[in-house]
């Protein structure tokens, strides 16, 4: 069986990881060809890493390999949302892969849209309706009737408990919570270890247990 070919957008600390849940399908089915990354015209590494991955050029490289699917391995929401419409708007109809990790579990019929990254030992529940190009990071629950909006982000550790709705291009930092029935709205970003026991409104920062918008 060939396998199909796939290139990330982004070459930082998070395309790596995203670059390991490949190798990780891979080793139980093999399923991907990655290719490289692509990155912006302007992109600087930054930290230590660097990338592991070859770096084939910026988004203009996609329009001689219209076979290639992609993910946009970036990890802020903002930036993931704005790179996917820029991708979009040069190229009509491409394809993005969706990559869910082998030793993530995820209930029949609550499958992720497309683009999205489910990591390892993520739990996905019954019902879960999850948008596109959303990353659920290491160990993250998700439980009954949530609703996660495209491009949002849940850091390694969150728990939402039932009926909860995150926005879209929401950003949940690590080990978020939050009470059953909460909306987390639109471009919310939410500090790590934050409690969400009441609506918080689209566009905030907030923070702390229970969570509050900074500056309110």
């Amino acid at each position: 069986m060939s396998l199909q070919p796939l290139v990330l957008f982004g070459a930082g600390g998070h395309a790596r990881e995203v670059a390991q849940v490949v190798r990780d399908i891979n080793a139980i089915a093999p399923r991907w060809q990655l290719l490289g990354a692509l990155v912006d015209a302007a992109y600087r590494p930054v930290g230590e890493g660097g990338s592991s991955l070859p770096i084939l050029g910026d988004a203009g490289w996609l329009a001689e390999h219209s076979d290639v699917a992609v993910v946009v391995a970036i990890g802020e929401s903002a930036a993931r949302r704005r790179i996917v419409l820029d991708l979009l708007a040069q190229r009509a109809g491409l394809h993005f892969a969706t990559l869910i990790h082998p030793r993530a579990w995820i209930a029949a019929g609550s499958e992720p849209g497309e683009g999205s990254v489910v990591f390892a030992g993520a739990l996905v529940n019954v019902d879960v309706r999850i948008g596109a190009h959303v990353v659920v990071n290491l160990g993250g629950t998700i439980s009954h009737d949530c609703r996660i909006g495209d491009f949002a982000s849940l850091g390694p550790g969150v728990r939402l408990p039932g009926r909860v709705q995150v926005g879209e291009a929401a950003d949940l930092g690590a080990g978020c919570s939050a009470r059953p029935g909460v909306r987390i709205g639109a471009g919310v970003v939410l500090g790590a270890g934050a409690v969400a026991v009441d609506d918080l409104p689209d566009g905030c920062v907030a923070a702390g247990v229970p969570a509050r918008p900074l500056g309110a």
